[in-house]
């Protein structure tokens, strides 16, 4: 496996992964803060408020909801866009190693992809506080465990968005799917129901705890939990049944 990981990661070598994990957290965090100087005095209208944590939810604001969820579309396409080209597909899978190992490797490598683009937001959003000069305590146990759960949350979006690459060979048809459907994740957070839906997961676990939409913290990540792993089987065991590509 870890072999297969590392062809995974050698053939990412020419696709600029880097403008992704850098550029879209560095995106996600100019608006955030431009949003919270713009609304300060709304935003801090209470003496116990933090500036950190008011920013961290304007900055989610973009990045949880629509860049997150986009990135990680994005991220899953390039590493299906090498086997489209020149009839990948029907050499790989015509290799002798399991289907199932190879579509594990390609979300790990999707995943790894995913948990660099969170540090690097919370790279950005460290230095944009100290830039601007916020003078409250940085809160570390939240920050950190927002980051680590709203990561474990793309595990089923991830999932489902390497599958759509695998099967669509256009890199513009998932990724419109993908826009409409991260879209459609204003509308979880009025439905009881919206944590059930694997585009929405991840803001609802790195929202700021009185914004967050989430009533019972251990039913979501239970919720998370069983929607992943139906949503693994589910894509594994259809990979492992598709017939060569061209």
């Amino acid at each position: 496996m870890y072999e297969h990981i590392m062809f995974e990661w050698f053939k990412l070598k020419r696709q600029k992964i880097w403008l992704i994990v850098l550029i879209v957290p560095l995106l996600s965090v100019l608006l955030g803060y431009g949003n919270f100087l713009g609304n300060y005095e709304v935003l801090m209208d209470k003496a116990d408020d933090n500036a950190w944590l008011e920013a961290w939810t304007q900055i989610t604001l973009f990045y949880g909801i629509l860049f997150l969820p986009i990135s990680s579309g994005i991220l899953a396409a390039l590493v299906c866009r090498t086997e489209h080209l020149n009839g990948g597909w029907k050499l790989q899978l015509s290799l002798p190693i399991s289907k199932a190992r190879i579509f594990i490797s390609k979300l790990v490598v999707v995943l790894s992809l995913i948990l660099l683009v969170q540090l690097s937001l919370v790279f950005f959003f460290l230095i944009g506080g100290i830039m601007i000069d916020i003078q409250h305590s940085i809160p570390w146990s939240f920050i950190f465990t927002a980051v680590f759960f709203s990561w474990l949350c793309t595990f089923t979006l991830s999932t489902i968005q390497l599958w759509l690459s695998y099967r669509i060979k256009s890199f513009g048809i998932p990724l419109s799917i993908n826009i409409v459907l991260s879209l459609l994740v204003f509308a979880a957070y009025t439905n009881k129901i919206g944590i059930f839906y694997p585009w929405a997961q991840p803001s609802f676990a790195m929202a700021a705890p009185e914004e967050s939409a989430i009533e019972s913290f251990p039913m979501f990540i239970s919720v998370v939990f069983v929607t992943f792993t139906i949503i693994l089987a589910l894509a594994v065991l259809k990979f492992s049944r598709s017939s060569l590509k061209s």
